[in-house]
């Protein structure tokens, strides 16, 4: 399939986009951990709803979706978070990229570059001291190519 880059859009993700933004996560979310239950897959589409509902109203989840056509083809989506500041982060507002996701047969067409680029300019214009993420073998260029480095301090999780 021959794709014309000219014919790619990207557009703010608004709450008349949240079933896109539900399907897409969840495709996302198959890709790197591969398939779950019907009922767990229910319950996840149940939560991403409420999710999306909420922080798009309150401003606390960025997200832009990539269109061919007006078809969606792709999104990228940033958690805003707000915590006390320390000497690196002064405001205590920084930015997670939850999701970077382009269906496969328009991978390798910048897509990922053009979403990651309109999520840094989302956040310069918020004031955000940071943004992290964690990469996909397949991400981790289109990040770094952005200036984005390995966290000095290891990070460690509990899951609960």
């Amino acid at each position: 399939m021959e794709i014309d880059k000219n014919r790619i859009t990207l557009k703010q993700a608004s709450t008349s986009d949240i079933e896109v933004l539900v399907e897409f996560r969840i495709l996302f979310l198959k890709e790197i951990q591969g398939v779950p239950s019907p009922e767990s897959e229910m319950a996840l589409k149940h939560s991403l709803t409420k999710y999306f509902t909420k922080s798009l109203n309150n401003y606390s989840f960025i997200s832009w979706i990539a269109e061919y056509e007006n078809i969606p083809v792709g999104f990228s989506g940033m958690v805003v978070r707000e915590q006390p500041g320390n000497f690196e982060v002064l405001n205590g507002r920084t930015g997670y990229i939850l999701n970077m996701f382009t269906v496969k047969e328009f991978r390798k067409y910048g897509i990922g570059s053009l979403l990651c680029e309109k999520l840094i300019k989302e956040a310069k214009k918020r004031n955000l001291d940071k943004i992290e993420l964690h990469a996909t073998k397949d991400g981790d260029p289109i990040y770094r190519q952005f200036g984005f480095i390995e966290p000095h301090d290891k990070v460690l999780e509990l899951l609960l």
